[in-house]
């Protein structure tokens, strides 16, 4: 049985060693929009919820690397020109697990590794969308990402995509204002590529948003 543990009560960098598994580890939750805390320690698991990935330079801009959603995971990384940050956009449940049980055990780096290139893959394809010359086109990437990632399908080739981001949050990954991704948002709602559910969360057309590498 996981037990459920607030930010007060963590304990990162101690070793659980009555627990028969490192897999049956508690969970650590953490609020929409709080900071995730990163040690060098060990590195986080999601296990629900969907967490931003990012960094800022020492001049103060942030850069996106990516999100973790279940199944992935992330932790810290050495670096004296980058502050690596790790958001809660929803209500997350995270597992913690040391470096050196990682380390000790086969099968649980074989069940990371597959997380670890599927992170490298989204980091190109975000580096992909960025580098596209019309701020319409890098939008439209970075939906197609998202509906990749944390999307779910509907009937007549639509996809919902099942997490609220502000426009604030996808003018920050593509390097634009927010006004403008909301002027492209509402021309995108308007010739029908796509609509908002009940929830306000985003349905695609995928017609529309086609694969982010063409």
């Amino acid at each position: 049985m996981l037990s459920i543990v607030q930010r007060a009560d963590l304990e990162y960098s101690q070793p659980q060693h009555h627990q028969p598994s490192v897999l049956n580890k508690r969970l650590y939750f953490h609020a929409k929009g709080e900071d995730i805390p990163l040690f060098p320690e060990g590195v986080w698991q999601v296990t629900q919820g969907l967490v931003q990935l990012s960094a800022n330079y020492e001049d103060g801009e942030q850069v996106l690397f990516g999100w973790a959603a279940p199944g992935a995971w992330f932790g810290t990384q050495g670096s004296d020109t980058l502050d690596y940050q790790a958001i809660a956009l929803s209500p997350v449940y995270l597992r913690w697990l040391r470096l050196d049980e990682i380390e000790g055990s086969m099968q649980l780096s074989q069940l990371l590794l597959p997380e670890l290139v599927k992170r490298m893959r989204q980091a190109e394809l975000l580096l992909i969308i960025n580098g596209r010359r019309h701020t319409v086109e890098r939008l439209k990437g970075l939906l197609s990402l998202l509906r990749d990632e944390v999307g779910e399908s509907l009937p007549n080739c639509q996809t919902r995509i099942s997490y609220k981001f502000t426009h604030q949050q996808l003018a920050s990954a593509i390097g634009t204002t927010r006004v403008t991704v909301s002027r492209m948002m509402a021309q995108f709602q308007a010739k029908g590529h796509m609509t908002l559910d009940k929830h306000r969360h985003l349905i695609l057309d995928n017609n529309y948003f086609g694969e982010i590498g063409n």
